[in-house]
């Protein structure tokens, strides 16, 4: 039962809260809006979902303290401009559990973090509105009430306590691997911006691609259970775009990119981006070792 509950949240996270946030569920920003506040219902917050994720990561994606997605505070080395840690030679042994643990830290110590400091990393946040700020409590309120506080009235503590937790292991695994096959896999680039000018050297679409992987681009099992997730180079060139359509756009991306020698980087599955973001943490994980590009 742990399983299907994760598999439920997972299932509204990538098809729908996504979408929603991004505002491409719908036409209609209300509908938009609404399933934008289903991050919130799963334990997350919409609020900060879209300043960490729509700001942060779709803007500067893989740019080492910006792209808060790279960060694991040390435990892993996700970016060849991360410090090395001597733990990080053993990083393609232990980063599934790590990975597991992804919800289990948004729910109960990042977000209050992030929402109290105003902070995500050193990127100030938007000054949260009241409504917002309601919101905020009332949503987590509700989230431990019903996935805690209310089964305790029907079952032991401690069983209810070991599903919630297994809940999010399973939870936080399945985003976490998602993520991390599409940036973080041999081929991916980590560019830096000028020390002086603060800039990039490429364009912002050149950017997005270059530091993006589609896989299994031609599974209609991934494409429905991912929300279009295994097309994140079309996610990141068209976020506004319900992700139903990426399947028909990697094909005019693709061709477009062929014409103008840019890298498209596709994986054929899933085992092969799984594979090759293994392959990229061992070599990150060797002391001294620079892979930009990789």
């Amino acid at each position: 039962s742990a399983f299907a509950v994760a598999q439920g949240f997972v299932l509204v996270g990538f098809n729908i809260m996504h979408d929603g946030n991004h505002g491409s569920y719908s036409r209609n920003k209300t509908i938009n809006r609404i399933m934008g506040y289903t991050a919130d219902m799963i334990g997350g917050s919409s609020f900060l979902w879209k300043q960490k994720h729509n700001i942060l990561h779709h803007t500067y994606t893989n740019i080492e303290e910006l792209d808060d997605d790279l960060n694991s505070n040390g435990l892993l080395r996700l970016s060849p401009d991360q410090p090395w840690r001597p733990w990080h030679r053993f990083q393609h042994l232990y980063a599934l559990p790590v990975y597991s643990l992804l919800t289990l830290s948004w729910i109960l110590f990042s977000d209050f973090k992030k929402f109290f400091t105003g902070k995500i990393g050193s990127y100030e946040i938007s000054k949260p509105s009241a409504g917002d700020t309601v919101l905020f409590f009332l949503a987590k309120l509700f989230y431990f009430g019903y996935t805690l506080v209310l089964p305790m009235f029907f079952h032991p503590v401690l069983y209810v306590l070991i599903a919630f937790v297994c809940i999010h292991l399973v939870f936080g695994l399945t985003m976490s691997v998602v993520f991390q096959l599409a940036h973080t896999v041999e081929g991916n680039t980590f560019p830096q911006p000028d020390p002086e000018s603060r800039t990039i050297e490429q364009e912002w679409a050149i950017h997005e691609i270059e530091t993006t992987a589609n896989f299994a681009p031609k599974s209609r099992l991934a494409a429905w259970y991912m929300g279009g997730l295994n097309f994140q180079i079309e996610h990141h060139l068209f976020a506004k775009v319900c992700h139903i359509h990426y399947p028909e756009i990697s094909k005019l991306v693709e061709k477009t990119c062929r014409e103008f020698s840019v890298s498209y980087l596709s994986f054929p599955s899933v085992h092969a981006a799984l594979a090759a973001h293994f392959r990229f943490l061992r070599r990150l994980g060797k002391k001294r070792l620079s892979l930009n590009p990789v």
